[in-house]
Formats: C-alpha cells, structure tokens, sequence
C-alpha cells in the first residue's frame, strides 16, 4: 500500500484489534472478516435460498403495525414512494384523523396515472427496530398488503437482496438481518390480529409506483370535430323537412332523442359482467406478456 494516510489507517485498525499469538489462519480471517462487518453490508452464497439462483421471487416480509401482524409487505428499490392500499389502512385501528390530505399524482408500472386518498405516519416494527413511517394511501387493489419503497430504504440504510431473499441494516451498533417470508407458511400467535392479502387482488401489482407531481394535472381541452357523415346525414334530414326535436320516421312518431351508451372501461363487449375467473385470466395473460 503505497498511500501513506490509507496504511496508518489500516495499521491502527490492525492495532486495536486483538490477535492471540497462536490463532490459526482461519481464526485470523474471522477476525478480518468481522473488521470489514462493521463498514459493510455483504451477502454470502451460503445466505441464497435452496432454490438457488433460478428464483424469480420478489422480496416480501411480515412486520408488525399497531398490534397487528401484516403479512406479504413489498421491498421495493424501484418505487419512489412507501404505499399502503385503502383496503389494508382499513383493517388496521387507525385513528382517521391522522390521516392528512394529498395532492399527489403518482404513475404505475403499467402508465396508469392514481390520485394519492391522503397520507398517514404508522409505526412499523421489523424485527426489534420500529420506525415511524410516511405512507401514501391509494385506493388499488394490488397483490402485496404495503409497500416499502426507497423513502423508508434509504432512510434507514437497507440493503436488500432478492437473490438471497433478506434485508440487511445496522440501528445504533446493531446489525438488523431479516429474511424474507416463506411463501407456504407464515406462522403466527393466534391472540395477534393479521392482515393478508386478499385472494381478488390479481388485476394490478403496482410495483414501481413513481411520484408525478404533488398537484393535480388537468389535461387541455380537446376540441370536437364533426366527421363528415353526421354532416350528410343532417343535410339530408333538413332537406326532408325535418325540424328539431321532431320525431323519426315517415309520420314523426319514432325516436325524437339521441342514443346513449354505456361507458365501457373494459375489454368486455357491453352490457358484459365478466366473472371472477374471467378477471383472473386477464390478469395471468397480461403477466405472462410483461415477462415476455
């Protein structure tokens, strides 16, 4: 090592730790091991799952708000924003005053645009550490419970893994490990009330919600263009003497008002009332095209 201040620096560190004369290499490595511990947070091999490297799982822990144990909670690097869906803030014993107006506008993964209901500050428990979070709450209907996103990460100084499926941070001195929550079992004591995610929620996972902006955005007035049929159509209209608010037909005794349609959101034909497997379909086909 060439640069003088860097090798007083390691010698004073090499200094202060203590070495029995007699260790062994491997002790010795231990022990360099845990110097580089307390500036670093690593991931070994031996950490990743059983199933290897071929898992393509998310990072979903459980964590503990206001007595209540919320199961499948996302990690997310990519979302700009902590968010709590409607339906999970209502199953929790929130007081409803504390949840504070919102403007904001966020995008979702798939380009949809979602006004934020409000936002509210809860205190989450993961592992021995709770911390007060700000969350936005929306009213989706996605596949986690909340959203942890780089708000709370870089707040705390997570690093998380998806390959290793575990959370690594230091709270005064300590450092925190969790490990993701198995996707078969997730026991917990039976006098602990517990949110999970409903079985419905198939449409939409929200990942990588993204902040617009904190106002609403109107968009500009579209000024209509009549086509050329309908103007065809009237010529023709007038021309056989038809007045306003006259009745169709050869006697004028048929429709005298326009036609109104229902609005369809959907990609069901109109008047559809598509079923739950119907939805859940959808839902698969739309994930087997994003992965492909």
């Amino acid at each position: 090592m060439n640069f003088e201040p860097h090798r007083t620096l390691l010698v004073k560190i090499l200094n202060e730790a203590h070495v029995a004369q007699d260790i062994s290499v491997e002790g010795f490595e231990g022990i360099v091991n845990n110097i580089t511990a307390n500036t670093y947070l690593t991931f070994a091999d031996e950490e990743i799952p059983v199933e290897g490297r071929g898992h393509n799982k998310a990072l979903h822990v459980s964590v503990k708000c206001l007595d209540h144990i919320v199961a499948k909670v996302l990690i997310d690097n990519d979302s700009s924003l902590n968010d709590m869906p409607k339906a999970t803030l209502d199953k929790l014993p929130f007081n409803a005053s504390h949840l504070r107006p919102s403007s904001m506008v966020v995008w979702a993964f798939d380009d949809s645009r979602w006004d934020v209901r409000g936002e509210i500050d809860l205190p989450i428990q993961i592992g021995p550490h709770v911390c007060q979070i700000t969350f936005q709450v929306m009213d989706i209907n996605p596949t986690y419970s909340c959203l942890l996103g780089l708000p709370w990460i870089h707040s705390v100084g997570v690093v998380s893994s998806t390959l290793h499926q575990k959370l690594k941070f230091v709270v005064e001195g300590q450092l925190i490990i969790f490990s993701g929550e198995e996707d078969i079992l997730v026991s917990y004591p039976s006098s602990t009330p517990y949110v999970e995610v409903a079985e419905e929620s198939l449409e939409k996972s929200f990942q990588a919600l993204e902040v617009v902006s904190n106002a609403y955005v109107e968009s500009p007035p579209v000024q209509s263009r009549s086509s050329d049929a309908p103007l065809m159509v009237a010529q023709v209209m007038l021309g056989h003497r038809y007045e306003p608010r006259m009745g169709l037909g050869r006697n004028g005794n048929g429709m005298a008002s326009l036609v109104e349609f229902t609005e369809n959101r959907r990609r069901f034909g109109l008047g559809y009332d598509p079923t739950h497997a119907n939805l859940r379909r959808i839902a698969l086909a739309r994930r087997e095209r994003s992965s492909a």
